[in-house]
């Protein structure tokens, strides 16, 4: 199963794929949900990849709790895109709906083979792999990451 989690008006369309958001504004939502409220409605250990493409920042969830929630949905081996846009981009205030500003390290934190996810591994006992990640259009960090269970 793919999971598209907050999905706009970035349809997937492959087969498998299920299309979320929090209002069925489009007729290819397949399920609405607050991601604010957990437990999200997938299963543990159901989905073999997860799009969550410029969802985090808009949530009152931190980022290590929504990690931690994908972390949970992901099957071993899954794999997780994530983009949010980076702290110093000249439009993140434009949004007013964006709760969050981030590095492009912050993901480090849960990555223990990194230097902050090794200082401050008691952050989360979900840790992920960090697989790649790289700077787009110079204001958003995109990064494929894989759970570590």
């Amino acid at each position: 199963m793919i999971l598209n989690i907050g999905a706009g008006n970035r349809i997937l369309t492959k087969d498998g794929a299920i299309n979320h958001d929090l209002t069925a504004h489009r007729p290819e939502i397949d399920i609405t949900h607050d991601l604010n409220i957990t437990p999200w409605p997938w299963g543990d250990n159901s989905a073999d990849e997860i799009h969550f493409i410029s969802v985090a920042e808009h949530l009152k969830l931190t980022l290590i709790e929504s990690l931690n929630e994908c972390w949970r949905i992901l099957k071993p081996g899954g794999v997780l895109t994530i983009k949010y846009p980076i702290h110093t981009a000249a439009t993140i205030h434009d949004d007013p709906t964006h709760r969050w500003f981030w590095s492009d390290n912050a993901l480090d934190f849960v990555d223990p083979s990194t230097r902050y996810g090794e200082v401050n591994g008691y952050y989360t006992d979900r840790k992920w792999e960090i697989l790649s990640r790289g700077i787009i259009k110079a204001r958003n960090l995109k990064a494929t990451m894989r759970p570590i269970k």
